[in-house]
């Protein structure tokens, strides 16, 4: 097995030890319809990490599989084809025979096309557009889950620090077979710092990095639960401290030149992610 793959594992083991600590497995939450705990298009999209809204917690394992179709140059967009899959587990109370049966709870795959493009001095561009299914494996409830938008990054040098301003536009949601469905407008800025290490990982020159990210719905996006439980968010914070190389790798088909822990905050939400990228 590759270094690299393994650390990833062990760090996935990780979140879901913490997820396991953090919840207690009562009965009575197992008996809750998944359905009701989460919002389809934010579980699919948050990565993997662990967080809790209200009193639920949530632990999210997801491989972002892709293919480079072509990189981008001065005259022609690139293009990159996504295969993100995405399970999520409820109420951890053994971070290994849990897993195995009985709280593997959501399964999602969210297929989808990104385009990527300098149009400016040290300024990069990138439409997507997914189309995806989610499917709750304890019921059997489905949902289509989609997201369009664009994604920009300004990156600057400054003295010995690289910065990059991102943001993203998205018209996003999910469309439940029970008939819930929840349309999302998102702004995401987001703030990039990285500063040499002095040090070498795998043959490149390392780095470390520091985020800070504003995510701002244009409507409430609610966490369904029961209705008597329900939680609505309009703000998240997040704040990230990375480990990684100035050169990408690859890593189960996709690139990789960061991975560290993000602490994603607000109304009632918090959440320990795995960031092995900046927001776009």
């Amino acid at each position: 097995m590759p270094r690299s793959i393994g650390f990833l594992r062990l760090l996935i083991l990780l979140l879901v030890c913490i997820g396991a600590a953090s919840t207690p497995a009562h009965a009575q939450d197992r008996a809750q319809t998944p359905a009701q705990l989460i919002d389809w298009y934010y579980a699919a999209t948050f990565g993997t990490g662990v967080y809790r809204v209200g009193e639920r917690t949530v632990t999210m394992v997801k491989l972002p599989f892709g293919y480079e179709v072509r990189p981008g140059t001065d005259e022609q967009w690139g293009i990159r084809l996504k295969m993100p899959v995405t399970a999520g587990f409820y109420n951890l109370s053994n971070a290994v025979s849990d897993v195995l049966s009985r709280n593997f709870a959501t399964l999602a795959v969210m297929p989808g096309i990104e385009f990527e493009k300098e149009v400016g001095q040290n300024w990069t561009l990138r439409p997507t557009a997914s189309l995806g299914y989610a499917q709750d494996v304890t019921t059997g409830n489905r949902s289509t889950l989609y997201e369009i938008g664009l994604r920009s990054a300004w990156s600057r040098a400054l003295e010995r620090v690289d910065f990059t301003l991102g943001n993203a536009l998205l018209y996003a949601g999910n469309a439940a077979q029970d008939g819930v469905t929840q349309n999302l407008g998102l702004f995401t800025t987001g703030l990039n710092f990285l500063m040499p290490t002095g040090g070498v990982l795998m043959d490149r020159a390392s780095n470390i990095g520091v985020h800070v990210v504003h995510y701002l719905f244009f409507n409430q996006m609610d966490f369904l639960f029961a209705q008597e439980g329900r939680r609505s968010v309009n703000q998240q914070y997040e704040v990230a401290l990375t480990f990684g190389t100035y050169r990408p790798t690859q890593l189960l088909g996709f690139e990789i030149d960061r991975i560290g822990i993000g602490l994603r905050f607000g109304e009632d939400l918090f959440a320990v992610r795995l960031v092995t990228g900046f927001i776009w």
